[in-house]
């Protein structure tokens, strides 16, 4: 089957790139995919040939949106306070709650 266009959603993120003769590719465009705003998308693609009456196909496709480390970490306070017991062992658990 020879696709002649492309995702028939009305979304700005994907698009498919011909790599050969019925040979595509799922490619982003310049719209940047950001998953704290949409975790997953939902792609539908269409397929027509070039026969007659030409022969369409439809497939549903999610996108899951793999988070990358693109935000640093973020404190709720500017300080923490905490107490600890003296002559504590290596490794051992000191505090089970911060505080302001």
């Amino acid at each position: 089957m020879l696709c002649l266009y492309v995702c028939v959603t009305r979304q700005p993120y994907f698009a498919l790139l011909s790599e050969f003769v019925d040979s595509y590719v799922l490619v982003t465009t310049d719209v940047p995919v950001d998953r704290e705003l949409t975790r997953r998308h939902q792609l539908t693609l269409a397929c027509v040939d070039a026969g007659r009456p030409a022969l369409t196909s439809t497939v549903s496709v999610d996108v899951n949106v793999v988070d990358i480390d693109d935000h640093a970490p973020q404190f709720t306070q500017s300080t923490y306070n905490c107490s600890v017991q003296e002559n504590r062992q290596p490794l051992e658990v000191t505090s089970h709650s911060f505080y302001q």
